[in-house]
């Protein structure tokens, strides 16, 4: 093994995120960086996106008053997010929209220059903008060639597989490459990773998407509210978000069975033609599974698609090429409500079929599935409600820095944004994140050369390990996953989830830098700290159901639809979780209120600003 030369800051990610990051350190003058990837084409915020996905800024358009502060109290109200960083991502929100569109991303506007914007769920203002689909392909795109053409080291096809920790300080990385292992020394280590996507069998994350969360688990990081995961109904042999325009032009839902029957499954949950199809084009902008929107809402056509698939045991698909009926009823789109018809008028897509809908309102929706050989016009697209998105994740400060020093985490990875969350916050997040750990580093830990560093002896670490465990670890994964997907997704029984983890505690980490084993033991350590934190937030809430799934002891539909119970309001209090010598512990602690004083007065403002940074 060969250790590379001391760095002031290793990137650990190639998406958004961990590019932005390397951009402002090398702008705010710390230009010894290096970016480490497994794979540089992979990742989510490369390969995943929606109808058109959204980013989440400060509105900038029309006559609606906003500010950071309006801003910051949206993000805040979701629940079990830091007030101090809910304001941060507001106030800093614009200057990473337009770093982004001064890079090249072509977020629109009207003729006058203004930004327009679009409502999105948990928004009460017009704060989203999107290119379509593919908004975070776009930006990884742009930002990867800025960081290119700044000649920033990139270490691709190379996998970190631990941190390198001492007296709760992080001071590296050790890595492997297909044909040897690596020691990377470093001043700070900023995580970029992603969401661990490996939890489950199926997702709305790309295959190519892994995650590393477990590595910050199993070096000391805490963890904030790891069990609030984002789910929604996605497709599964193309892994896409079904949000926004594919909902909107009202396809019709339709379950068949092993011999080939088909059930128009919904007329069970529903009244009639014109309640289904309102709700059918509510699941555009109110996407997320939301245990409060059961009651004759949207969430309640996730509930019946959970139902068929996991209950009935019936494979659920969306026709675009029928329009949804109940019984003998037919669509009328001038009976639907006005919210419905006018939207659909608005966009110019009062068309007889859905796909003839989609076409109208977005084209670059149906075209993106006619690219991955799934034709709308001529065949079922086969779906399941998916987790899409890990709300929670490593705990960091306003500066992005977790519990261990100088160890940074920003993106998926990082556990800043609690319950509900508006959608697109999570691309003006990971921005955020970035430029916040890059001030603070370059401004505080900037050391160049840090004598302890230099001092550090190379290790041998055997790479050719092979695994030598009495276990099928294959199985073991694939078992894990599958479990998970039942247990720890939308419906969650809090009775087998206490047995599971029973049953987990039992299982041993397999010592060997096998990719199956390293994945393994990444998906047992998240999975106890997942079930930890989904049984301490039920022993504190006493089973209330709250952001994208449904506490319950059973598993009969009429008892959980008529016994759930959703927890209201704000949450003051995040879960905490640590991994720690192969057991977890977890505490609740309240969250960090929305500065209310917070210094305004400008030249104040300007005489610390210049104290810190123009020094």
């Amino acid at each position: 093994m060969q250790r590379k030369k001391i760095y002031d800051v290793i990137i650990i990610g190639s998406g958004a995120a961990g590019y932005n990051a390397a951009l402002h350190l090398y702008d705010l003058g710390v230009k010894n960086i290096a970016i480490i990837t497994e794979h540089i084409k992979a990742g989510t915020s490369r390969n995943t996106g929606s109808d058109k996905q959204t980013y989440y800024k400060l509105s900038v358009s029309g006559d609606s008053p906003d500010s950071p502060i309006k801003m910051a109290k949206t993000l805040f109200s979701g629940g079990a997010m830091d007030g101090d960083i809910a304001m941060c991502e507001a106030a800093h929100s614009l200057q990473e929209f337009f770093h982004l569109v001064n890079l090249g991303v072509e977020f629109p506007f009207n003729t006058y220059g203004e930004f327009v914007g679009y409502k999105t769920d948990h928004d009460p203002c017009q704060r989203g903008s999107s290119i379509g689909p593919y908004t975070s392909k776009r930006m990884t795109e742009v930002l990867e060639a800025e960081v290119k053409r700044k000649r920033i080291k990139i270490y691709d096809k190379t996998q970190v597989i631990d941190i390198l920790v001492k007296n709760k300080t992080a001071y590296g990385v050790i890595a492997k490459t297909p044909s040897s292992g690596k020691v990377f020394l470093s001043e700070n280590i900023i995580f970029a990773t992603g969401g661990p996507a490996i939890l489950f069998k199926n997702t709305v994350y790309p295959k190519s998407q892994f995650g590393a969360s477990g590595i910050l688990a199993r070096s000391g990081v805490e963890f904030a509210n790891f069990q609030e995961w984002q789910c929604g109904i996605g497709s599964i042999k193309f892994r896409w978000n079904l949000s926004g325009s594919y909902q909107q032009v009202l396809p019709t839902y339709v379950s068949i069975d092993s011999s080939g029957n088909r059930y128009n499954f919904l007329e069970g949950y529903f009244s009639d033609i014109k309640e289904m199809s309102d709700n059918i084009f509510k699941k555009g902008y109110q996407w997320p599974f939301d245990p409060r929107k059961l009651k004759k809402g949207s969430s309640l056509i996730d509930f019946a698609v959970y139902v068929e698939r996991n209950i009935n045991h019936r494979r659920v698909f969306l026709d675009f090429r029928r329009n949804p009926t109940f019984k003998k009823q037919k669509l009328i789109l001038n009976k639907l409500s006005d919210e419905t018809y006018s939207y659909l008028k608005n966009s110019d897509a009062l068309a007889h079929l859905p796909v003839e809908r989609l076409k109208k309102m977005n084209i670059k929706a149906y075209e993106l599935y006619k690219r991955h050989k799934i034709d709308l016009e001529k065949e079922l697209l086969e779906i399941d409600v998916l987790p899409q998105h890990n709300n929670g994740g490593a705990n960091v400060n306003k500066w992005w820095e977790t519990n261990i020093k100088h160890l940074f985490a920003i993106g998926e990875c990082a556990g800043t944004h609690g319950v509900y969350r508006p959608g697109g916050s999570a691309l003006n997040s990971g921005q955020v994140g970035g430029l916040r750990a890059s001030y603070f580093i370059a401004k505080n830990y900037n050391y160049r050369g840090n004598k302890v560093l230099t001092k550090v002896k190379n290790n041998n670490f055997d790479f050719s390990k092979k695994v030598n465990n009495n276990i099928d670890i294959k199985a073991r994964l694939s078992e894990m996953q599958n479990s998970n997907q039942k247990l720890l997704s939308c419906v969650r029984n809090i009775n087998e989830i206490r047995k599971y983890f029973r049953k987990i505690n039992k299982y041993d980490f397999v010592n060997s830098y096998d990719k199956t084993a390293l994945q393994y033991n990444e998906v047992l350590i998240l999975t106890k700290l997942l079930c930890k934190s989904v049984l301490t937030y039920y022993k504190s809430s006493g089973c209330l159901s709250r952001g994208s799934y449904i506490l319950t002891d059973t598993y009969d539909i009429k008892t959980i639809l008529k016994k759930v119970k959703t927890r209201r309001g704000s949450d003051s209090k995040k879960i905490i979780v640590r991994f720690n010598n192969n057991s977890v512990k977890s505490k609740e602690i309240n969250v960090k209120p929305i500065p209310a004083i917070r210094e305004l007065w400008f030249e104040k403002v300007w005489n610390g600003f210049n104290k810190i940074f123009n020094k």
